[in-house]
């Protein structure tokens, strides 16, 4: 479960709310099974988070479109459809629109995601950087959320 802390001061003492969140929902896209057990198995030992894993871009356009996530971890190479056509994809829906991605791919696609302005990693990867990133793409999407509501 996570919590956050809202300090307010009044006169010479101070109010501290404390706010339960759920936990976040993390779809992990990626057809090398192994790795995406590795990488599911990481966050649930690691963060709070949920974990959702398919394997297949076609399959993960349908599951977004019903069942919207706080992160997405995309591999680029994918039967169905690959990651930037899924990125794509959900970039056409209103209620996916903003979900923030993590790509994670083998083949050399640095400059088409740096040109798209995408974090991207590269494999083989360091699993504490991937938890790293995973945590900051997180806390950018509460925030970003936090100021919207």
């Amino acid at each position: 479960m996570h919590f956050r802390a809202t300090v307010y001061r009044i006169g010479d003492g101070f109010l501290v709310m404390i706010a339960m969140s759920k936990p976040a929902s993390v779809l992990i896209v990626e057809d090398d099974e192994y790795i995406a057990a590795l990488i599911a198995d990481a966050l649930r030992e690691e963060t709070d988070a949920r974990p959702f894993i398919l394997h297949n871009g076609s399959d993960a356009i349908r599951f977004l479109a019903e069942q919207p996530v706080d992160l997405l971890i995309l591999d680029y190479q994918l039967p169905g459809a690959n990651g930037l056509e899924v990125y794509d994809a959900i970039r056409q829906n209103a209620r996916t629109r903003h979900t923030p991605v993590l790509f994670i791919t083998a083949n050399d696609k640095r400059a088409e995601f740096q040109r798209r302005g995408l974090t991207s990693m590269r494999k083989p990867f360091n699993v504490f950087e991937l938890l790293a990133t995973v945590e900051e793409r997180l806390s950018q999407s509460q925030n970003s959320a936090a100021v919207t509501e």
